[in-house]
């Protein structure tokens, strides 16, 4: 049975403060723990396993501390660091924690309150209690549908509301929120420059993982179970890139031909790049630009691994720069996957997804359209722009090229015929779904500049 003194509360507190500041959290707890003495220990496990589900139900336990306080959600971010997570812990262990720990959480009225006042004042420290004792007699409960959602799958309310556009009733609604939050099937893609399909299918299907070929994007292999040594040795010889199907499905929509000028413009870690240099066969000129140092090594170890140099240039460069650094009208197609919420796979983003709010995801959009509008000029005439997001929002999908559509008078959306959904908002844009295909969300939409 542990018991919990000064020592343990102050490493459990001071880990929930440094885990929320600086990522990735799981080097930051063990920074913390470390120097209390606690790291590899019965406390670590046992605060480990808390500091995770909290993260998880952030949303959740920020309502119910704003339920406990008489405030409202968003006033609980404006807490002093270490106050609101010793808020968010008391509404977890008052309402939430399966174990109903009572020493911890008297140890935290005996040992927390006393460090949070030395830092913050008597008042605010009491806010923990208050927390505790109102939670204890009166628990928090969702007052809307909407909160009934966020508490159930635990997305934020923002994102609840919005994805309501792209789907047909709250029973769709309830089964993408579902689904987001589940990893999709693993998948492959095959290098063929570098191997054949058959000969990378028979190899994993040998290594006793069950896997099949994908029926909507050629050259995709999916499978059950874990990335073993088979997958591992065939990543390391190139002849494999693990990627979603539905990123996947990307390159051949814009069917890069030998001679073109392709432009990726945000394309680092370079699973789309090097399939468009693979569907080329290397006789198309693929830029591939990013910003960002490190995800460019990243992409330069794939295009080596890959074989795809001779076909591709790694830029570092701001893609919104693209029509000064190459010229206006210059490149024959352009692929566009801005930076956006990733909501098509939520699993992947244990507690970031509570930074997802309406003001974040406008200024997401914000971002997207002004990429968009650098592609428009970058392309020549009669080019093709493929725009992509693993996004389950018409914020960031359908609504950016509505805005291109108006912005623009030269340009049209070629129709896309699969492989997965018609968007139910935009004809002739597509959307993959996490709870009818079983992949990570994604939206595409093709675009031809007249000329």
């Amino acid at each position: 049975m542990l018991t919990y003194g000064p020592r343990e509360i102050r490493a459990l507190l001071e880990a929930l403060e440094a885990a929320e500041r600086r990522k990735p959290a799981q080097v930051s707890k063990r920074e913390v723990f470390a120097r209390h003495g606690l790291l590899g220990s019965k406390y670590d496990r046992v605060f480990t396993a808390i500091m995770y589900k909290m993260f998880r139900m952030q949303g959740v336990l920020d309502r119910a501390v704003a339920h406990a306080l008489g405030v409202r959600p968003e006033d609980v971010i404006g807490f002093e660091p270490m106050l609101r997570q010793a808020l968010r812990l008391s509404a977890y262990l008052a309402q939430f924690d399966e174990t109903r720990d009572r020493r911890l959480i008297s140890a935290l009225l005996r040992h927390g309150l006393p460090l949070l006042a030395s830092r913050y004042g008597w008042r605010k420290a009491r806010l923990v209690h208050k927390v505790l004792e109102r939670l204890i007699d009166e628990p928090w409960k969702p007052s809307t549908r909407e909160e009934e959602f966020m508490a159930r799958y635990m997305v934020p309310i923002d994102i609840v509301i919005m994805a309501r556009r792209v789907v047909a009733g709250d029973d769709e609604l309830e089964k993408l929120l579902d689904a987001i939050n589940r990893p999709p099937v693993n998948s492959v893609r095959v290098n063929t420059l570098k191997a054949s399909f058959d000969e990378v299918y028979k190899a994993i299907r040998s290594s006793g993982l069950y896997a099949w070929p994908s029926d909507r994007v050629e050259g995709v292999i999916r499978y059950r179970g874990p990335f073993n040594d088979t997958l591992a040795r065939l990543l390391a010889e190139g002849k494999i890139v693990p990627q979603d199907e539905s990123s996947a499905a990307a390159a051949p929509l814009l069917q890069p031909r030998p001679g073109e000028i392709v432009l990726d413009m945000c394309a680092a870690p370079g699973g789309k790049t090097t399939h468009l240099a693979e569907l080329s066969r290397l006789q198309a000129r693929i830029l591939g630009f990013d910003i960002y140092w490190d995800r460019l090594r990243r992409m330069k170890t794939l295009v080596e691994a890959t074989a795809s140099e001779a076909a591709v240039a790694v830029v570092k460069a701001d893609a919104a720069n693209a029509p000064k650094i190459l010229g206006r009208g210059s490149v024959d197609k352009i692929l566009l996957d801005p930076p956006c919420s990733t909501t098509g796979g939520l699993h992947k983003n244990v507690d970031a997804r509570w930074r997802l709010t309406r003001r974040k995801i406008m200024e997401l959009q914000e971002l997207q359209k002004t990429l968009l509008d650098a592609a428009v000029e970058t392309v020549k005439p009669g080019g093709l722009i493929l725009y992509t997001v693993c996004s389950i929002l018409a914020e960031e999908g359908e609504d950016v090229v509505l805005h291109a559509l108006e912005k623009w008078g030269n340009l049209e959306i070629v129709p896309l015929n699969g492989p997965y959904d018609e968007s139910p908002i935009l004809p002739g844009t597509m959307r993959a779904w996490p709870h009818r295909h079983g992949v990570t969300g994604f939206f595409y939409a093709l675009l031809r500049k007249k000329g």
